[in-house]
């Protein structure tokens, strides 16, 4: 069965497994209550979404605005997470993926600043509802670090007739197992697998896949793909500010490998500094532990919309640059480059 939870006026909150997904629920910041977010300083930030625009005018979450014709009325796009009976999660959009259809819709907001065929305003609201919160163990050391960092750098592309949506998900310090592997900068990531639904609208897809990545590229790799009747595994929860469901994923505690479901976590090892625990176990509200960052759109590696992620709260830190992510910290022999997290596909 298709696993659902329910947001709560402070954050996320675990509820009924069978609660319909149209249930109102009450308005919640971008992160769950006492989660460590950036701080933008030459951006501005919507406080409702996590949006990050930078200085240059690139847009990492869209908001629903239009654009106005020439008659000077406004199209406005209705985009939105939906379940549907076969697993994998819908996304219903009236907003055309496609540059050219985009151009024939009256009003609306067509620009492809990245120079990849897709409008930018589709991916970011593609961008916006696909990317995942992610739900904390209760002894990740981070939330009780006022100074660490988390933030979402995400890339929507083609993949033949598919669309590819990746996302980094930065976390300014890996804490390390048993004392040992910390470091400066944490780059984990999740990607998602979509083929176009015209039953869903000009703009809409259907998740067929999806990746976690757990020590990816090392020797304990636990990563994970969820195809076909695998996707039914997957978790979700209702977005308070939407009432539309959002995927949610379990990092371990300290080292912030990505798990689908706390089973697979919690199963991974039994051998002491090996073992993962996620998930916020007896925790009366998991709303207090869930994080759902700042996220920016980066576009293409040859055509960026955003490269400088100060305004995440990393600086120094580069989305397309082939170097260490380490989480704005400065040093050596942190985490892999951002763009390896964006570019390397794994289906």
């Amino acid at each position: 069965m298709r696993r659902l939870a329910v947001f709560t006026a402070l954050g996320l909150a675990c509820g009924s497994p069978d609660l319909d997904v149209s249930t109102s629920a009450a308005t919640s910041s971008s992160s769950g209550a006492g989660s460590p977010t950036a701080t933008p300083t030459s951006s501005a930030a919507d406080s409702s979404t996590g949006a990050i625009t930078t200085t240059g005018g690139a847009s990492g979450e869209a908001s629903s605005g239009g654009g106005s014709s020439d008659s000077g009325e406004m199209f406005v796009p209705e985009c939105h997470t939906q379940l549907t009976p076969e697993p994998g999660l819908a996304y219903v959009c009236d907003l055309p993926a496609d540059l050219a259809a985009c151009a024939a819709v009256p009003g609306a907001v067509c620009d492809d600043l990245d120079a990849d065929g897709l409008t930018d305003q589709w991916e970011d609201l593609l961008l916006a509802a696909l990317r995942p919160v992610r739900r904390m163990d209760e002894a990740e050391q981070l939330l009780a670090d006022p100074a660490a960092v988390t933030g979402d750098v995400g890339r929507v592309a083609r993949a033949g007739e598919h669309f590819r949506v990746y996302v980094m998900l930065g976390y300014s310090v890996d804490y390390g197992s048993c004392g040992f592997t910390g470091h400066n900068g944490d780059s984990e990531r999740v990607a998602l697998d979509l083929i176009a639904d015209p039953d869903a609208g000009p703009g809409g897809a259907r998740v067929v896949g999806a990746y976690t990545a757990a020590h990816e590229n090392t020797a304990s790799d636990h990563s994970m793909l969820f195809v076909a009747a695998d996707l039914d595994q997957l978790v979700y929860t209702v977005d308070p500010r939407t009432t539309h469901p959002r995927w949610v994923v379990y990092p371990s505690a300290d080292k912030h490998a990505t798990y689908a479901t706390l089973a697979i976590c919690e199963n991974i090892s039994a051998i002491p500094c090996l073992d993962e625990d996620c998930g916020p176990d007896g925790a009366p509200d998991p709303a207090l532990l869930d994080i759902l960052p700042p996220v920016l759109n980066a576009g293409e590696e040859a055509a960026p919309r955003a490269t400088d992620l100060a305004a995440l709260g990393f600086p120094g830190e580069d989305a397309w640059a082939p170097q260490d992510f380490c989480g704005g910290l400065g040093g050596a022999g942190c985490s892999a480059p951002v763009r390896d997290k964006l570019l390397v596909d794994p289906f």
